[in-house]
């Protein structure tokens, strides 16, 4: 084991051959056709931020977004000699590959130990710990699971006995711990070096006003209940925030450090109305020059405190608006009726807030009837901006579960890859009329027919276009949409 002192840690994004803007971070295991549509990359918060409790730790740690800088497995191998543990973020849809990836980097060093964290094995620990590449898992939440373990690395305990943890035993059996407690004091967490960023690379994201720009995340967990979402399990059933304090405070960080918006990442970021009024306020009192943009829920939030939050510099609003029939809303237990979605995306567009909407086809009842009254729906609302994708079933959710109960192989997480995410249906022949192969065709026709409406680009330019940047970040999203629409590139 390395001296205390000594422990060399990378905390590695890796890159992936399929996309080269995968969020593996997103809880629902993988990140949405819209990135990949838009072309959007995220700067990763939550890596960051472990690099920094890592390094605070005691620990020599150092941050590589591999996927940012296009770093292949042979790049990153030539690197790893020199480190004594890797530790990254996977999903259920890139884990083939990052296990894949680990192993080389494995062959590279062979004394490397790497430890993978995020949805896959949390809800697939026996199957994550089975990948050759793989030594250690944490599940859950790994900011103070990887501190610890490291420190047992380091020589300070035994690694084996870490809670929220897992590892292979001398016989090669999967061994999965007690879970770690979940953080209760999320104002513990550091703000992030941000100085862990690569210099040189420059994160884009179309709904992003000014940059440079850092995402953030301010709470744990979400107090809905959807079927098809692994937030409930995966934080617990509850919602944990951060005060209001702390998020101003990192916002003046931020702002010290040459970011001009935030991207608040959080699952849903307008729950605690009183904190977020606090922030909102907060920030018109330090006059901080920061825009910002956040996902709601849209029976989380209120014409109030939507007009409050655009005084304070959000522009753009998220919603998971999914279909546009009311059953299929109440079997997915999304918690919203469909005038409730009118009335809020009514008001944010009479105070001039952009609105985002999330929307998935292929859902559980889903039929051709129900796709085209959800595409004409979203039409209906009107977002400034709108996203579509295929329902998929995530290790975690019911919905998984569901399927799972007829096709065990899916388990495994084999029958997932990440290059057919969004690309076509997996399973959903068991709870959808329309094949999985057709909604790839769907999915393109309802990017067709929202972004290809007479009126819309002109209104979207006059509403959206203030500056060389704004036309540059519109044509840059128009393009890679039109290639989608006509090419499914």
């Amino acid at each position: 084991m390395a001296d205390a002192r000594r422990l060399r840690a990378l905390v590695l994004n890796p890159m992936t051959q399929a996309a080269k803007n995968v969020v593996r971070d997103v809880l629902y295991g993988c990140w949405c056709a819209g990135k990949r549509i838009g072309g959007a990359s995220v700067p990763p918060f939550p890596l960051i931020q472990l690099a920094t409790i890592l390094r605070q730790d005691g620990r020599d740690a150092v941050f590589l977004d591999a996927q940012a800088e296009q770093k292949g497995p042979e790049t990153v191998a030539a690197l790893v000699r020199d480190f004594d543990v890797v530790l990254c973020s996977t999903s259920t849809m890139s884990f083939t590959e990052d296990a894949a990836y680990l192993s080389r980097l494995k062959a590279a060093n062979p004394a490397l130990t790497t430890v993978v964290f995020g949805s896959h094995p949390t809800f697939m620990p026996h199957y994550a710990l089975a990948a050759p590449g793989v030594d250690y898992i944490i599940r859950r939440e790994p900011e103070f699971a990887a501190r610890d373990l490291c420190r047992a690395l380091a020589g300070e305990g035994d690694p084996a006995a870490v809670p929220g943890t897992g590892h292979r035993d001398a016989s090669g059996q999967p061994v999965v711990n007690e879970d770690y407690p979940f953080i209760e004091d999320l104002d513990a967490l550091p703000y992030p070096d941000v100085d862990f960023l690569p210099p040189g690379i420059h994160y884009f994201n179309p709904i992003v006003r000014r940059l440079p720009y850092m995402t953030a995340t301010t709470s744990k967990g979400c107090p809905g209940k959807c079927t098809f979402c692994t937030a409930p399990v995966f934080d617990g059933h509850r919602v944990r925030f951060q005060s209001a304090g702390y998020v101003l405070g990192l916002m003046r960080y931020l702002a010290s450090k040459g970011f001009r918006e935030v991207y608040f990442r959080d699952d849903t970021f307008f729950v605690h109305k009183r904190r977020d009024h606090e922030i909102f306020k907060g920030i018109l009192a330090e006059k901080l020059d920061l825009t910002w943009l956040a996902n709601a829920r849209v029976s989380g939030i209120d014409p109030e405190t939507m007009e409050l939050a655009r005084k304070s510099g959000c522009h753009t609003i998220k919603f998971g608006i999914e279909s546009g029939s009311q059953e299929i809303l109440d079997g997915m237990r999304k918690g919203y009726r469909i005038p409730e979605a009118r009335t809020i995306f009514q008001a944010a567009r009479r105070m001039g807030m952009n609105t985002h909407a999330h929307v998935m086809l292929g859902n559980p009842g889903d039929t051709r009837e129900t796709i085209e009254a959800t595409i004409e729906f979203v039409k209906e609302l009107s977002p400034t901006t709108a996203t579509f994708g295929i329902c998929t079933p995530y290790p975690g959710t019911p919905l998984f579960e569901s399927v799972a109960a007829k096709h065990p192989e899916i388990r495994d997480g084999s029958t997932s890859d990440l290059s057919k995410l969004h690309v076509e249906g997996i399973f959903n022949e068991l709870y959808c009329s329309v094949p999985g192969s057709e909604l790839q065709g769907l999915v393109r026709k309802a990017y067709k027919r929202f972004y290809l409406r007479p009126g819309y680009l002109l209104d979207l330019t006059a509403r959206q276009v203030r500056s060389l940047d704004d036309l540059k970040r519109c044509l840059i999203a128009g393009t890679r949409v039109l290639d989608f629409v006509f090419r499914g590139a």
